[in-house]
């Protein structure tokens, strides 16, 4: 298998060189929104989601800053 023949995971939906490049649209985001807000289920699960990926999130960072000064070798 060469490189040529592996597509990438997540294709760009506009230019790459910008910060958004890998964003949706914003017609997408305010649907995709709407239909949160109007769900209380969908959002309940929209936000025990979010509080997962910040307590993991700082959890890495814990052990990063942790890890920071001590010695490997």
């Amino acid at each position: 298998m060469d490189s040529q023949s592996i597509k990438p995971s997540i294709a760009p939906i506009s230019d790459i060189g910008g910060t958004a490049g890998y964003a949706t649209i914003p017609v997408t985001s305010e649907a995709a929104a709407g239909k949160y807000l109007s769900d209380s289920i969908l959002l309940d699960k929209l936000c025990d989601r979010v509080y997962e990926l910040l307590q993991e999130d700082m959890r890495s960072q814990r052990e990063r800053v942790r890890n920071y000064g001590s010695r490997r070798w």
